[in-house]
């Protein structure tokens, strides 16, 4: 189906993007293998790194000539497997492309490449005090692009929205090199189709992303986080109901469910309060008053006591608030060194059914010998679920019999669907989750994104074997 590169393909992008980018060393290909989903690796014929959208052009239009697959990449932070190029081929690399091209004070905007990481730019439009308010807690290493494509949420979601909410425009290139520009500082727009929420979400398989408008908000004045330890999820899920229906909107509700809590305190080398509670949930509120700020905090701790909370931690300081959010930060890291991590999941139910799923997830878990972590938005029904076995050669012959983790996963996204949910709330489908899809789509609504797929990339070259098989 397609066509392998060849050294004269080699010349060709040499020519468009200069040679320092184009990479075809082995030792250098294997960063561009995989992602950050596990089990997942295949390795490009040739990377390259082009440095605007009229590079990108040709380089799309001499794939789609010679039906050369592209697999575009940001920062290698996807969950899904969306950016690991199966079938090879090319992988189109956006990391040069990171500048900043304008911020926006009057209009509250910023215009930018696609390649800049997230926080990065966080850090750089503070300096004028506004701020972009979806967070993935990859935001140290996602990119702009990465994050549009996948339609990248976080804690702040509960209040502000997800990425979605906050790209006015866009510029892209679609497979067979045509550049279209879409939207701009506008905040209102109903001109024709909406073509930039069909690009945002769809995993690099319709177009690449060279600039984004995007809407910001002024800086809040005031933060604070409280930590709130419950004996039970479901007191937890309760209270982050009871929050939402008095109109008591935090900023986020995370949860820690109690596993994760342990092994998050055992990655540090230190007891976390109420370590042998089963929830742990992290509440931020933002203001722009500091006493507004405190009564909401204080009636939030009412309704918190009311529903079972074991205490309420408040902390005002920006080092007390870190200590707070180390532990839920720092879960990616504890699991990776205490477990194998065999499946990343982010399902997503209606927030009173937090409880139900966790506990039926851990039980399906169970059967196969392995542990759920659960972790996440409590705030909007979004919950991570990674499956470890802490067995090492256990795991590893799990991994080989694959099958058996295809079982369980789809054990966990059919408990996840008869519960009113989905299979993924922000890592989106990708490769991983491809088999599992009809699951959650009935059949016209494939077939109605087939043919969107198809009308836009009709080679299948852009990103191919994401999100259908």
């Amino acid at each position: 189906m397609f066509t392998r590169v060849t050294s004269d393909i080699i010349k060709n992008l040499i020519t468009i993007v200069g040679e320092n980018n184009v990479i075809t060393d082995t030792e250098m290909l294997e960063n561009y293998a995989h992602d950050e989903t596990p089990l997942y690796y295949s390795l490009p014929e040739v990377a390259v790194k082009p440095s605007g959208p009229k590079e990108i052009s040709e380089i799309l239009k001499l794939a789609n000539e010679k039906r050369i697959p592209v697999t575009p990449r940001g920062g290698g932070t996807s969950l899904s497997a969306g950016s690991v190029p199966i079938y090879k081929g090319i992988v189109l690399s956006l990391e040069r492309m990171k500048r900043i091209k304008e911020i926006d004070e009057k209009n509250l905007m910023v215009i930018v490449e696609p390649g800049i990481v997230t926080g990065e730019m966080d850090r750089e439009i503070e300096k004028h005090n506004l701020f972009f308010p979806p967070d993935p807690v990859s935001l140290d290493s996602c990119t702009i692009g990465g994050n549009i494509a996948e339609c990248a949420g976080g804690p702040r979601a509960m209040k502000y929205g997800v990425t979605k909410n906050y790209v006015t425009g866009l510029e892209i290139v679609l497979p067979d090199g045509g550049v279209v520009r879409l939207g701009g500082k506008l905040l209102k727009n109903v001109t024709g189709y909406n073509l930039i929420e069909l690009i945002i979400g769809s995993e690099g398989t319709l177009a690449v992303v060279t600039e984004a408008t995007l809407k910001v908000l002024p800086c809040p004045t005031v933060i604070f986080s409280l930590l709130i330890p419950f004996k039970t999820v479901a007191d937890a899920t309760q209270f982050s109901c009871e929050v939402i229906k008095m109109g008591l909107m935090p900023t986020a509700i995370e949860l820690m469910e109690g596993d994760v809590v342990r092994a998050v305190g055992k990655y540090l080398g230190r007891d976390l309060p109420f370590s042998d509670a089963e929830a742990h949930t992290i509440i931020e509120i933002d203001s722009f008053d500091i006493s507004e700020g405190r009564r909401h905090y204080e009636r939030l701790g009412e309704v918190a006591m009311k529903t079972g909370a074991l205490d309420v931690f408040v902390a005002e300081s920006q080092k007390d608030r870190e200590r707070i959010w180390e532990p839920r930060k720092k879960i990616g890291e504890a699991l990776k060194v205490q477990t194998t991590i065999v499946a990343r999941e982010d399902l997503v139910v209606p927030r009173d059914r937090i409880s139900d799923l966790i506990s039926q997830l851990k039980d399906c878990v169970k059967k196969y010998n392995g542990t759920l972590y659960a972790f996440g938005h409590l705030g909007d029904g979004n919950i991570h679920t990674d499956v470890g076995f802490s067995d090492i050669k256990e795991a590893a012959e799990k991994r080989i019999d694959n099958n058996i983790i295809k079982t369980m996963r789809r054990e966990m996204y059919e408990i996840t669907i008869r519960l009113g949910g989905t299979i993924t709330a922000e890592h989106g489908i990708g490769l991983s989750k491809i088999q599992y899809l009809p699951l959650a789509l009935n059949r016209r609504a494939l077939e109605l994104m087939a043919g969107i797929k198809k009308e836009f990339d009709p080679n299948n070259i852009l990103n191919p074997g994401k999100i259908f098989g």
